[in-house]
């Protein structure tokens, strides 16, 4: 009678194969030819898993970083756009108010200001200015040295020619002792730098300085330009060419 081939082997194979698929590392197994078996092992599910969560959060960070540059350049585009639109109102309005001080200056010229102003208050003008008064209107501001050594200021109307208002200056030490300085014997007047500066346009403003000699600064409008006049003589340049 012939022996029949144990079964144990086979079945310790079996074992061994639940075994090790149960730790994750066998895919399969299957019995082979005469009660062989064969394993076949792979990468797991689990590492396939974990790549695709990688690949998937370095997208989101892709997509995370682009939206921010995006949201980094349309806040940038509005400030600057914000900008442009200051800068431009700014500048309109200080055009507007060139133009208003050069209308109400070719009303009544420096010159008719001035006189007017020492009529009310004999002495040495200083400075003559188109400007606000504390009601808004845009009035002609006259400083004079008077005869007693005072600082004054006088409102004229460009309007009507007529002074609207007048009171000493206080706390002006400098421009008093700067006036006494440089306006004596024949030197230029006010009203004389302004009649020679005028032929480059409208006076808006004369004002003494101390630099150097001295000079009366004066700006024409409604360019804004600044022009240089000279104590001695009347010389006029401009003032970027000194």
């Amino acid at each position: 009678m012939q022996r029949k081939t144990p079964r144990k082997p086979v079945l310790a194979a079996l074992a061994a194969a639940v075994v090790l698929a149960a730790g994750g590392g066998v895919a399969a197994a299957s019995l082979g030819g005469d009660g062989g078996t064969s394993a076949a092992s792979g990468t797991g599910t689990e590492a396939s898993t974990g790549q695709q969560a990688e690949h998937q959060q370095a997208g989101l960070a892709r997509t995370g970083a682009a939206d921010t540059a995006r949201d980094d350049n349309d806040d940038n585009d509005g400030s600057d756009s914000d900008d442009r639109d200051d800068d431009a109102r700014e500048r309109a309005h200080d055009a507007d108010e060139h133009k208003a001080e050069a209308a109400a200056a070719r009303k009544l010229s420096a010159p008719d200001a001035l006189a007017a102003a020492l009529a009310r208050t004999p002495g040495r003008a200083v400075s003559a200015e188109i400007d606000d008064d504390h009601d808004g209107r845009l009035v002609w501001e006259v400083e004079i040295l008077d005869r007693s050594g005072t600082l004054r200021h006088v409102d004229v109307s460009p309007s009507s020619g007529k002074v609207l208002a007048a009171h000493a200056e206080r706390g002006e030490a400098d421009d008093v002792r700067t006036a006494k300085d440089l306006l004596t014997g024949d030197a230029t007047s006010a009203a004389r730098a302004a009649r020679a500066a005028a032929a480059k346009g409208t006076v808006v403003s004369v004002d003494l300085e101390d630099e150097g000699n001295g000079y009366w600064s004066v700006e024409t409008g409604p360019e804004g330009a600044e022009w240089s006049v000279a104590l001695d003589g009347a010389k006029v340049t401009h003032e970027s060419d000194d």
